[in-house]
């Protein structure tokens, strides 16, 4: 079944590509080669070795247009797995209206990202930052205003497949305990309004989404409700993004669960978080010119906030910079960690093992083609 949904995320990509003229207005076709370096004081292999430099990816990306037409997609290769991120056709209906198809953005939170380092905020891990699933949306942009709709049949993955770019609700074990949950039929929608004031530029907004929680093992359903308040500004070159968000994964309860975890999957891993709770997000930036490209110094913070007494926050600090020199991309990065997964941590917003803060020195290396 997964596989007939990739085919068809696929077929929304190419069949416009063939039965497109010999020559298009906008063909593009590129990607990155990134490398990564990391020293983590919680693990004592990189201590002991002064850290770890690996391969990180190798990424395709694809655009084409022709009159009112386009396809857009990124492939990427990892070290022991590969996976699409996102792939889909659109149609560019009017000035201020499109209509996309196939693996899309889950139109939900900050515009864009709701950080600016490399790992992202903790709301990329619960499946609300640059997250994607198979289905149609559509844009409209009526002055300052701009309404996102979108309904999203299935995750791009899911399932067993861990392979989702973003936290997805999927079915997977954990110690003793196995879920069989999966995301499917959700309705996300974001409208945010662009207001402008000499160099003062805010954009400030709501999203919510509505999707089902399938138990396949019992032919049971639950449910998910999420939403979120956001900022954003831009002032000559600083930058300021703030957002509350509220959200609750209501799964079927076998009674074989703790309905307050469940169970998520991505880049091929599985994981618990807390099943209900809020996630708050504050960062600051300075984006500084220079006569040979640019770089962005930044601090983001987010916290996981569980709705459970016996659970423990989760709270990540990033402060790094970011340099863009022509093709080069770099990452800069500090991660001070609290029960944070993959941070020192196994899960988000659950029990913590200790009260220590967790800390990783990253150095990302993207060549983009």
């Amino acid at each position: 079944m997964k596989k007939s949904i990739i085919n068809l995320a696929v077929a929304s990509i190419l069949l416009p590509v063939f039965a497109a003229p010999a020559v298009a207005d906008d063909l593009n076709i590129g990607g990155s080669v990134r490398a990564n370096y990391s020293y983590s004081d919680y693990s004592e292999s990189s201590k002991d070795k002064g850290g770890d430099f690996d391969f990180n990816l190798v990424s395709i990306t694809f655009a084409d247009k022709w009159n009112d037409i386009g396809v857009k997609a990124e492939y990427r290769f990892y070290d022991g797995y590969d996976h699409l991120k996102y792939g889909y056709a659109f149609w560019d209906v009017n000035e201020d209206l499109t209509i996309n198809g196939g693996a899309i953005s889950k139109p939900f939170g900050n515009k864009g990202y709701a950080s600016h380092n490399w790992w992202y905020s903790l709301n990329y891990y619960m499946g609300f930052e640059d997250d994607y699933g198979v289905g149609v949306s559509a844009q409209y942009e009526n002055g300052i205003s701009l309404s996102e709709f979108a309904f999203i049949k299935n995750a791009i993955y899911g399932g067993t497949d861990h392979r989702d770019f973003a936290g997805t609700v999927a079915k997977g074990t954990v110690g003793d305990t196995s879920y069989n949950n999966e995301e499917t039929n959700t309705l996300a929608g974001r409208q945010s309004f662009t207001l402008t004031n000499g160099e003062l530029t805010t954009i400030v907004g709501a999203s919510v989404e509505y999707g089902q929680l399938y138990n396949s093992e019992y032919g049971e359903n639950g449910d998910t409700f999420n939403y979120a308040l956001h900022l954003d500004m831009n002032y000559a070159g600083w930058g300021l993004q703030a957002q509350y968000l509220a959200y609750d994964f209501d799964q079927y309860d076998d009674g074989k669960i703790d309905p307050d975890k469940i169970g998520m999957g991505m880049l091929g891993g599985f994981y618990e978080v807390a099943s209900k709770g809020n996630i708050y997000t504050a960062n600051l930036s300075k984006n500084i010119a220079t006569s040979w490209g640019s770089l962005t110094v930044y601090n983001d913070f987010s916290m996981v906030q569980p709705d459970v007494e016996e659970f423990d926050d989760s709270i990540l600090n990033t402060t790094g910079v970011s340099i863009a020199y022509g093709p080069l991309f770099i990452y800069v990065d500090h991660y001070m960690a609290k029960n944070v997964l993959w941070l020192g941590g196994n899960s988000l917003g659950l029990v913590q093992t200790d009260d220590d803060w967790d800390h990783r020195f990253n150095i990302n290396f993207a060549y983009y083609f």
